[in-house]
């Protein structure tokens, strides 16, 4: 008996993973592993259910500009999840938190599973897309990086491909992606207003509430905030509080062939935390990232592919 039922497993396993491996949307085919909904905020930033271990559906924010990913102190402490070795770490804010970590961490995103070697643990007060629910944690790069990523910001699903076998079917513009410092990078040219245009590296920011935000020490060294430039004096919160920023807007921005016009930008005026980075000019929001009909991660090729309903070069 014992046997037959491992036969008769076996053969709806094949069966499950000869449907898998037809999937298909107009944009990607592979195998696609998982389809998952989420919610997304007035700026860009994505939330969808996960389960942690054994738990019940959680909400999470996806963020590509976090190396990691992260969960709230409060939920580990539910979950019950075993932490090691507390330490301060810095944010976007200007602050620290306390940083401890959780080994071998199992995630279902929809009917899709992975085990992270490391998951952090910090507190995070994020602001929650759904009345009455809070952030459970935040799908970092780590957890990206392993799949083919497709976002259909207009279905708002998103699509997990494994990376093998996997072959774009769509019209959308390539853009390579640079690795620095465990952070994804694009070419990014600027027009602000008073400056001839310039070209740099931002870091894909797919949790950031904004078009383009700049570092403080490039504000700085490229002196951005020019008398030609208005803007307004507000705060940024992130992991570990808050900093000054001032917002504006450029003239344009082009990413690939598209050009952007009149996009939301943030200087930071901060002094710590990794918005002082000196690493890299800042990084493109999910606010900016939503302009698009389809954005894909593609880790392995080293690529971010960008979407949308009109012709290619077109203004959105």
């Amino acid at each position: 008996m014992k046997l037959h039922h491992n036969i008769y497993a076996r053969r709806l396993g094949a069966l499950a993973l000869l449907l898998c491996l037809s999937c298909m949307t107009a944009h990607g085919a592979g195998r696609r592993v998982a389809r998952i909904p989420f919610e997304i905020n007035e700026g860009g930033h994505i939330f969808l259910r996960v389960r942690v271990g054994g738990s019940g559906p959680l909400l999470f924010g996806l963020d590509s500009g976090a190396e990691g990913t992260l969960i709230s102190t409060e939920q580990a402490t539910a979950l019950k999840l075993k932490l090691e070795g507390e330490t301060q770490a810095a944010g976007g804010g200007e602050g620290t938190v306390a940083f401890s970590a959780s080994r071998n961490v199992r995630l279902g995103l929809a009917e899709a599973a992975v085990t992270l070697p490391e998951v952090g643990v910090v507190p995070l007060k994020i602001p929650s897309p759904i009345a009455g629910e809070s952030v459970a944690g935040i799908l970092g790069y780590d957890l990206i990086s392993r799949f083919v990523v497709e976002i259909d910001y207009a279905a708002q699903v998103i699509n997990l491909y494994e990376p093998a076998g996997y072959r774009y079917r769509g019209r959308g513009e390539a853009i390579p992606i640079r690795m620095l410092d465990n952070n994804p990078y694009i070419p990014v040219t600027v027009k602000l207003p008073g400056m001839a245009p310039f070209r740099t590296m931002f870091v894909l920011d797919s949790g950031a509430n904004t078009d383009l935000f700049f570092f403080a020490p490039f504000v700085k060294r490229h002196r951005l905030l020019s008398s030609q430039q208005e803007t307004t004096e507000a705060s940024a919160v992130g992991l570990g509080g808050a900093s000054r920023i001032r917002i504006g807007s450029a003239t344009s921005v082009r990413v690939g062939r598209t050009l952007i016009p009149n996009p939301v930008v943030h200087f930071s005026q901060a002094t710590r935390g990794d918005d002082a980075s000196n690493i890299g000019a800042g990084f493109v929001g999910g606010k900016l990232l939503r302009r698009f009909s389809i954005v894909i991660f593609d880790q392995k090729r080293r690529r971010l592919i960008l979407e949308h309903g009109q012709a290619s070069g077109a203004v959105l």
